[in-house]
């Protein structure tokens, strides 16, 4: 029987410019820890979906009347998922 499963996610997060450049300079993600984030506290990723990573960037900064520039980082990972 099948015990591990390891897949590779690939995952991008919807942000301003400024923030895009700082993580790919090298910064470290900032956890949302907001009281109406719907997922809970943690950073968010739309799963292999660029395009809903900018709509999302696009909707939040256009929330908080923002004359940032939305932008997308991507990030990718290998998951290891057991089975029993």
């Amino acid at each position: 029987m099948h015990k591990l499963s390891y897949g590779f996610v690939l995952g991008y997060h919807g942000c301003s410019q400024a923030v895009a450049k700082a993580l790919l300079a090298g910064a470290p993600f900032k956890q949302s820890e907001n009281d109406y984030d719907w997922l809970g506290h943690g950073i968010y990723f739309w799963e292999a979906n660029p395009k809903r990573g900018l709509a999302f960037a696009k909707e939040a900064l256009k929330r908080k009347k923002s004359k940032k520039h939305p932008a997308v980082v991507g990030a990718s990972s290998t998951l290891g998922t057991a089975w029993t």
